[in-house]
């Protein structure tokens, strides 16, 4: 699986390690998580391109086969509320599109083995853009 390459605000990083040493077991997606963190270009915040999934970011995405695209929101594990449009990082899409950065794309294993195949299509809000590092 050609994985394309990603960037990571530190500050995103540090949260995400923070929570998944939190964890008492982590889940098959925790640990592609932990190899996506590993793998990435961390940056500051403040110097993450304006294209590119952050966390808390809006981000229109098509995945395949469709053609039609579905905006979502990209969340921390405690402030997924189930609302339309969330997606929680330790899913297996939020894993899959945190640091991808518009036009890439990535093939992701699903729980049950299929690959699903993601595009990034806008990013319609990022906080880091904003000036928002909270």
């Amino acid at each position: 699986m050609n994985k394309p390459q990603i960037i990571i605000s530190e500050q995103d990083l540090n949260r995400l390690e923070t929570m998944l040493d939190h964890q008492m077991k982590l889940s098959p997606t925790m640990k592609h998580l932990e190899d996506e963190l590993a793998r990435a270009d961390v940056v500051l915040p403040q110097d993450i391109p304006a294209n590119v999934v952050t966390m808390n970011a809006r981000v229109k995405i098509t995945i395949a086969p469709s053609t039609e695209s579905t905006e979502i929101t990209l969340v921390y594990p405690h402030d997924f509320k189930g609302e339309a449009g969330q997606v929680n990082v330790i899913a297996p899409i939020g894993t899959a599109i945190l640091g991808l950065a518009e036009g890439q794309q990535i093939e992701w294993p699903q729980p049950d083995g299929q690959l699903m195949k993601v595009k990034i299509e806008k990013i319609i809000y990022q906080p880091e853009r904003e000036g928002d590092y909270l």
